[in-house]
Formats: C-alpha cells, structure tokens, sequence
C-alpha cells in the first residue's frame, strides 16, 4: 500500500474536495482520483460516494473506519520520520514553560553547566498544553510540564516532580492583604490577570470559579509571569498562581485558598516512550530528575 494514497484519502475525508487535496499536495485532480480507486481495491470497499443531488462527497461507514486507521498510521509515521532523522544527533528537544523555567530550571542550570548540557538544548518554550501535543507529535523528547491533576497518557512516560497549590495572589495594596486566608468566593467581582489558554492556570481559575459559583472577569490574558506580577502590583487585577513563582521584590501578597479542591499545580517530568536517549541525553534526563528532591529542600 501506498502511504501517499492515505494521505491523500485521509485529507478527502476532511476537506471533502478533489481540487483542494490535489492543490495541498501539488499534485493532479485525477491524482486524486486514481489513489482513491486503488484503496478501494486493496480493500475491496467503496470509501467515497458523490452524492450528485446535493453535489457533495459521501464518505461511506467502510470509508470512516479507514479514516481512523489511516489518522493512527500517517500520525506514527510522521513520529517515525521525527525519531530517525534526529536518531544521531546530540541535540536535546526540550519542552519548558516559562513559569517552570522561572521558577524551577534554575535549580538545575548549574549542573547541567558544568556538565557541559546547557550547549547541547534545543529549548522550546510554551504553554504546558502546547508542549504535550508536540511531545506526542514528536517535535520535541523531553519536557517540563504542569498539569492540574497528575499526567497519565499511554505513550508518554511522566514522573510527578512537585505539586504546589495554587494561591490568590493580590497587591499589597489589596483589602484582603490582613486575611492570608481566604475562600476562593471572596473573590468575586474582582478582575483577573491570568496566562492565556494554552497553560494550566486558566483551567484552575475555571475549576475554583465553578466551585465558588461566579463567572471569573478576565481583565487581561498573556504569556508573560513577569506581567502578570507587574499588573497585580500596580492594583489592576488580581491572580492565581503557584507561591514559588512570587519573589519578595515583587512586593505582592500570597493568600491561602481554603476551598476543597483537588486541583493543584502538578509539575511532572515527560519522555515520550518511544524515545531513545544517547549517552547525552540520558544524562540530562538524570539531572531533571534531582528537580524533585531540590525543589523538597527549597521548601523548608
């Protein structure tokens, strides 16, 4: 079998159009045409039907059940193709959110200095949820990751490293600066400085809005903790981060939610389990791993 005729099949199926598949690919309509007959004949099953009263396309239940497959085989082969072409390289793909590497990589910079590391990182920096779709796509080896309840995913290997509980964190200018404690309620009607979508904060901020029963007012969304902290301590909003990430020079204050909920900040080190890791590699793998007990020792 062709695996060209899989994709060209498996893009059919979404883009519902000869012409639009035949011009992602460079390639001829009729291209097209004769990849799809030749899958129906490996397979004995017609996998497209023209429906000519509504001029449309018609993928048939034998068609579905082979778009499925197909998603599976063309999304291990491109993992293939990733994994041998950086089978021989030093490099490290590493995934880091710029919270954990705010907080957490400087812990380990100095080892992984001296062991002459730092020059063979390849660093990638996003949010938590961008890094684990490229993890599974292959883009990148190892990462660090925060989640709001431990990872699990059968392809990836995770270690929990640490888990912090989130806090509110307010100016020092706020009225609920004497309480140190509070429940999550006491801050409706405020307006929220979060990251954007793409880490775990907002899922936390969703979770203790539905418990407390208010809508949270978003004043502003970015990917920058360095911000966030700036329009916190100018009084513009209020947060929820982790209390590692809060320095005293940042002059803000740190309040203990005391509401029930399991959602934490779960920071967890994640290979992906078909990865191979050189003698390199695998010594910087090592050294993550002491995140855990260094991030224990900071905390008392």
């Amino acid at each position: 079998m062709n695996t060209r005729d899989l994709a060209y099949f498996h893009d059919l199926v979404e883009l519902k159009n000869y012409t639009e598949v035949a011009n992602k690919f460079s390639v001829s309509q009729p291209t097209i045409t004769v990849a799809i007959k030749r899958l129906e004949n490996e397979f004995g099953a017609q996998l497209i039907k023209r429906d000519y009263i509504h001029n449309r396309l018609v993928v048939t239940r034998a068609g579905v059940l082979l778009f499925q497959r197909a998603q599976q085989i063309l999304e291990s082969l491109d993992l293939a193709y990733s994994e041998v072409q950086n089978a021989d390289s030093s490099m490290i793909r590493f995934g880091l959110p710029p919270i954990i590497g705010t907080m957490w990589f400087p812990l380990v910079a100095s080892e992984l200095l001296h062991k002459g590391l730092l020059a063979h990182i390849q660093s990638i920096e996003a949010g938590s949820d961008q890094l684990l779709e490229k993890l599974r796509q292959g883009k990148i080896d190892v990462a660090l990751l925060g989640s709001i309840r431990p990872l699990q995913e059968k392809k990836l290997d995770t270690f929990l490293l640490a888990v912090h509980p989130f806090k509110a964190i307010v100016s020092q200018k706020h009225p609920l600066v004497e309480k140190r404690h509070i429940s999550f309620v006491e801050l409706k009607g405020e307006r929220f400085v979060t990251f954007t979508n793409n880490f775990v904060h907002p899922q936390a901020l969703a979770s203790y809005s539905k418990y407390a029963g208010f809508r949270p007012q978003i004043a502003f969304s970015t990917p920058t903790l360095s911000l966030i902290k700036e329009l916190v301590n100018a009084n513009l909003g209020v947060s929820l981060l982790v209390d590692d990430a809060i320095k005293p020079q940042d002059h803000l204050c740190s309040l203990t939610l005391d509401d029930p909920l399991p959602e934490k900040f779960n920071m967890s080190l994640v290979v992906r389990k078909s990865f191979l890791p050189n003698k390199t590699q695998q010594e910087f793998i090592s050294v993550l791993f002491k995140l855990k007990n260094l991030i224990e020792t900071k905390a008392y």
